[in-house]
């Protein structure tokens, strides 16, 4: 702390005088009186210092009548001062700590910001994403959206599919056989309720001559809820051969009961084996919505390692 400024003393009773002062165990000295007062002021001596005039007698400065207004005066300038000074240096302590949280907060902005950036990246670009379209982990995702049809290729060329069951009122009325699309419309007709159903919602690829009834919103309700149930399946293919990489597209046909009826894998390796048997397996689980008219078909792929 630097010391404080020392006053002008203008008082006629510190002319001359010799004193001598003791401070820390030594003793100093000789000084005028104007001098051991400019000494209160600034410190170096309190009103407690012990004082002699050279006679050998020794009292405090502050009991001498030549310093006691001073050693008063020095005592509340000092007391002042230090005031005025802590409360300098508690100031100078807020404004470095203030000045620290305002960098700690600049840098915690900036990296919220590249944080938030990402995220509203990611955000956005999962914003464009399906919400069929899911990561099932262990490198095992949907490659692209469900897509819910009708005349597909994959019944245009009959792989892989077998014959829907039909109902014993369709049975009866439609020749052994006859085309699907026959045995439908032979189904229509026994069945008025059938032409008068709401139209299935949602556009439906293809463009068959055949009413389609089902729903495609309800067909995706439950893919979504249960794609997951294949993914073991691509996992203990994975087990079975390390080299296991890629998309598997796959395509199945919903029967008129809500069952899947067949299943087609647009994969040469998968056409059999017991990826495939699992597949069909897990498919044959899934319960759909029970409709009259066409049978829809689903496709949906696989994305194996990343």
């Amino acid at each position: 702390m630097a010391p404080p400024t020392t006053p002008h003393i203008d008082d006629p009773a510190l002319e001359g005088g010799d004193w001598l002062f003791r401070r820390a165990g030594e003793v100093f000295g000789p000084v005028d009186s104007r001098t051991l007062a400019a000494m209160l002021y600034r410190g170096d001596i309190d009103a407690t210092t012990p004082v002699s005039p050279g006679d050998g007698t020794w009292r405090p400065v502050g009991e001498v009548s030549a310093f006691v207004v001073h050693s008063k005066k020095a005592e509340a300038a000092l007391r002042v001062e230090r005031e005025v000074t802590g409360a300098r240096l508690l100031q100078a302590r807020k404004h470095r700590r203030h000045a620290a949280l305002v960098a700690a907060a600049a840098m915690l902005l900036v990296a919220g910001g590249v944080g938030g950036g990402f995220l509203l990246w990611k955000l956005r670009a999962g914003g464009s994403r399906s919400e069929l379209l899911e990561d099932f982990g262990a490198g095992i995702s949907l490659a692209s959206a469900v897509k819910v049809g009708v005349g597909s290729g994959a019944r245009q060329t009959g792989d892989d599919y077998v014959e829907v069951a039909l109902d014993a009122d369709a049975r009866a009325a439609t020749p052994p056989g006859a085309p699907d699309a026959a045995r439908e419309r032979s189904r229509s007709a026994q069945s008025p309720a059938v032409a008068s159903r709401r139209p299935a919602s949602g556009a439906v690829e293809g463009g068959e001559l055949v009413a389609a009834q089902f729903d495609v919103a309800k067909i995706q309700q439950v893919v979504a809820r249960e794609q997951r149930t294949l993914a073991p399946c691509f996992r203990a293919e994975a087990d079975r051969s390390p080299e296991f990489r890629g998309d598997v597209p796959l395509e199945f046909a919903i029967g008129n009961d809500g069952r899947v009826a067949a299943l087609w894998i647009d994969e040469p390796r998968f056409r059999d084996g017991p990826l495939r048997d699992c597949i069909l397996a897990q498919l044959r689980a899934w319960s759909f919505p029970s409709f009259p008219g066409q049978r829809p078909t689903v496709q949906l792929a696989f994305r194996i390692g990343r």
